[in-house]
């Protein structure tokens, strides 16, 4: 199993365990969503909370889980790379399943990092107590969320993973 798969794997087990905890150890009423300082703004059923998140959560798992299968469907037009000498060399039938293998990798890690992003909102709900929460619980974990995908993206782009081999 790669360890794109894998990561992806374990940290859907991750959110559904985050999903469980809180159907069995939260109140009836779970914030649903929070302010830029934290405080409270909208209050759900635990079942509306799960049910919402969880069909979100799982909806984005089920798109990053399942780009092997449908990506090498997407005709090559519209593929968007960088530049026209990428597109093509890429999109060429004989690169094309290399593309859509690495590809498939990059959307499988950023997707672990989501289903990751997800579980600990998860936990953050099912955890507050009165009508705040601590704004760094809400505002380091996203930030580092979008510091890492934004990374990782910048490596995708600009680093060696889809540049043109040099024969």
């Amino acid at each position: 199993m790669k360890y794109s798969r894998a990561a992806l794997l374990l940290s859907t087990l991750v959110f559904i365990g985050a999903m469980v905890w809180v159907a069995v150890t939260a109140g009836d009423e779970l914030p649903a969503h929070f302010t830029g300082s934290g405080r409270v703004d909208r209050v759900e059923s635990k079942t509306s909370f799960l049910l919402t998140i969880g069909g979100i959560g799982f909806a984005l798992i089920g798109f990053f889980a399942t780009i092997g299968w449908w990506l090498p469907k997407v005709p090559a037009q519209l593929v968007n790379l960088p530049s026209r000498p990428m597109h093509e060399y890429w999109t060429s039938p004989k690169n094309r399943p290399e593309l859509n293998r690495k590809m498939a990798e990059d959307l499988e890690w950023i997707g672990s990092a989501t289903a990751l992003l997800f579980a600990w909102i998860v936990i953050v709900s099912g955890r507050a107590t009165g009508d705040s929460v601590s704004v760094w619980v809400l505002a380091v974990p996203t930030a580092i969320y979008l510091l890492g995908v934004l990374g990782y993206v910048v490596f995708m782009i600009r680093g060696a993973r889809y540049r043109i081999p040099t024969e």
